[in-house]
């Protein structure tokens, strides 16, 4: 118990940083979000932009500002989209299902293919299999998310058109059923998927490869390989479970690593995500949106880390819950 209630305070401190991070960074590139309106018509009076500025509370010293973005966030209140004129709680939650989708089976089918992929690795260690395979994964790893996501997508949906340029669904078209609407998305989304999958097995392959290496020159494992248990029993029943418990915390981490990768890749495949919303309200100087976003991502962060946190606890007899 003890254990679970300092991870818990840990992530919560670390939500006060992060949520006040999200206050001053937004407010540190100077930009006012109603300067846009002067720039596009400058027919507006200044008193009306005022009003507008008050009415949001910018206005304010910049302490008040921070106080009254704490205790509107505490309340589920996230302030309003001067983009899409709508309350970005809602703009947030329409998007966050199609970057959730996403980051979840990229993360869950990369996991199981570099679990695999790496402990063989360890096993065939010293050979031709093990080093071009490494070398490759180092390569693919220093790969960026849009560079290869823009070779994708020219190869495969202009000079190959098999898979569409843009878009999560069909635009127009009425799905009778969950099937269907399945069926359309993993279409639009396998681009995507496979730039996301590519650049995270050649990443984590190495992780898993060299903690297992790492295992198997412990005395428990030469004791095992004394005692005659079959090579693929050491490896897999043995080596790999221990070697797994660094790849559970790695993993939850990734969510956090993702965002930088969602963006990139929701914006040059023009997929609806959170990703995708978060450069459009950069673009767009609506830090109100970029906020909201932000925090309803950090959120999901720290609570996936969390849960790493009581799976290791779990799987790692040695940690006292």
């Amino acid at each position: 118990m003890a254990y679970i209630m300092k991870r818990t305070a840990s992530r919560l401190i670390t939500f006060a940083v992060v949520i006040s991070l999200l206050f001053f960074l937004a407010r540190s590139a100077g930009a006012d979000p109603f300067e846009r309106y002067l720039s596009e018509d400058p027919r507006i009076p200044l008193e009306q932009i005022e009003r507008l500025r008050a009415r949001f509370g910018l206005d304010k010293p910049l302490h008040l500002q921070y106080f009254d973005f704490l205790w509107n966030t505490l309340n589920g209140e996230f302030g309003y989209s001067l983009y899409y004129k709508r309350p970005v709680f809602d703009v947030v939650m329409e998007r966050l299902p199609y970057t959730l989708f996403l980051m979840g089976i990229s993360v869950v089918l990369s996991t199981i293919v570099s679990f695999v992929i790496g402990v063989y690795f360890a096993y065939k260690r010293g050979t031709k299999i093990d080093t071009w395979g490494t070398n490759i994964c180092m390569f693919v790893r220093s790969t960026p998310h849009f560079w290869l996501g823009m070779i994708l997508l020219i190869v495969f949906a202009y000079y190959i058109p098999i898979f569409p340029l843009f878009g999560a669904l069909t635009p127009g078209v009425q799905h009778e059923n969950w099937f269907e609407f399945l069926k359309d998305l993993l279409f639009h989304y396998t681009l995507p998927l496979t730039t996301l999958l590519v650049r995270q097995i050649g990443m984590y392959v190495l992780y898993m490869r060299n903690s297992t290496v790492e295992v198997l020159g412990e005395d428990y494992m030469v004791t095992a390989k004394a005692k005659g248990v079959p090579k693929m029993s050491i490896m897999f029943k043995h080596a790999a479970r221990n070697a797994m418990l660094p790849m559970v915390t790695v993993t939850a981490m990734r969510f956090g690593f993702m965002v930088n990768g969602a963006i990139l890749t929701e914006t040059v495949f023009s997929l609806p995500g959170t990703g995708r919303l978060i450069y459009q309200s950069i673009m767009n100087d609506d830090f109100f949106l970029l906020q909201g976003a932000f925090f309803i991502i950090s959120i999901t962060v720290l609570v996936a880390n969390l849960v790493a946190d009581l799976l290791c606890a779990w799987l790692d007899p040695r940690i006292k819950i």
